[in-house]
């Protein structure tokens, strides 16, 4: 742990102090948004991708917003309104929200990902992009993930580095350099299943650019209803089932 440099009073977790120490030197902003993804193909490879997800899955304007986390410069913002969603975006790097500030900032946070600063069912999705592969600890990915899951009211996108891909079966089998320690991290799918299943929310789909090929992908879960929240049966249903069933013999079909 360490004082945060934005505020002493506040203490980081490792995993925020190295995302802050890559990206918060002046002018990391417009590097990131700029020459990093310079060409069409690269700059629109998340948006597509994450717009694709949300018409897949039925995502709609709602009284809750969309959350952004990290949101870097806000390179998925534009894919967010168009649908008609509130946008807010977070990120612990001050160069990249200055560079994602347009006019009205009040839309955007500074925070960590791991102790976001909303309630409980904030939002109605929570989208995460590019975040999981720096992580290199499990129990910080847990810290994540977990934290995703608690201020989403419904659905969670989040994308990861895939173990099964690629690039990540070269790296294992010694035919890609590695990275070094502090390298980005591929994560197999039964891990994040695990990871979001403790969390309180269920993977129900996978989606990649190209399957085995790209090294990035996303997942899409649902946060589960607690039992106390969920829909009583309509009054009399258990009677009636009874009824139904009562001419039956134990242990027949009909």
């Amino acid at each position: 742990m360490a004082r945060s440099p934005a505020n002493p009073h506040v203490i980081e977790p490792a995993f925020a102090r190295g995302v802050r120490g890559k990206w918060s030197e002046p002018g990391a902003g417009s590097r990131y948004a700029g020459p990093r993804f310079r060409t069409p193909r690269a700059a629109l490879r998340d948006p597509a991708l994450v717009e694709r997800i949300l018409a897949r899955h039925g995502a709609r304007p709602s009284l809750r917003p969309v959350l952004d986390a990290p949101c870097g410069t806000g390179r998925l913002r534009a894919v967010l309104e168009r649908r008609g969603m509130r946008y807010i975006g977070l990120d612990v790097s001050w160069p990249m929200l200055g560079e994602a500030r347009r006019g009205d900032d009040t839309d955007l946070v500074m925070g960590v990902v791991d102790r976001m600063p909303f309630r409980d069912d904030s939002f109605d999705v929570v989208v995460c992009c590019r975040l999981l592969h720096h992580l290199h600890d499990h129990d910080e990915a847990e810290a994540v993930v977990r934290e995703l899951v608690r201020v989403a009211h419904r659905m969670v996108i989040v994308s990861f580095w895939d173990a099964a891909s690629l690039h990540a079966w070269r790296a294992r089998v010694g035919l890609r350099r590695p990275e070094g320690p502090r390298g980005r991290r591929a994560l197999p799918k039964r891990a994040l299943k695990r990871m979001f299943d403790a969390a309180g929310a269920e993977i129900i789909d996978f989606h990649h650019s190209f399957r085995f090929v790209s090294q990035q992908a996303f997942a899409v879960a649902l946060k589960r209803v607690p039992v106390a929240e969920k829909a009583p049966a309509p009054e009399g249903i258990a009677e009636k089932m009874i009824e139904l069933s009562g001419g039956a013999a134990t242990g027949s079909l009909g």
